[in-house]
């Protein structure tokens, strides 16, 4: 008599929610440690501002020297 209480299906229902409980706190856990990693690679727009800025520094020596050359003739 024993096993055939009244809760007997409460606390079956409470034990699955327990585990599930217990995937849900290990999914939460998984999503905080990735989201505390850097997941973007960078690499490209460091590269892409080096392009510019020479090629902005050549221009402005190309018109530095182009000026010069304007005002000695």
């Amino acid at each position: 008599m024993t096993d055939s209480y009244q809760n007997q299906e409460q606390d079956r229902r409470i034990g699955e929610l327990e585990k599930k409980m217990d995937v849900v706190f290990d999914h939460i856990a998984n999503s905080n440690e990735e989201l505390g990693e850097i997941k973007t690679d960078v690499g490209w727009l460091k590269r892409f501002f080096w392009i510019v800025a020479t090629s902005a520094i050549g221009g402005l020596i190309a018109a530095l020297l182009n000026l010069l050359i304007t005002i000695n003739k």
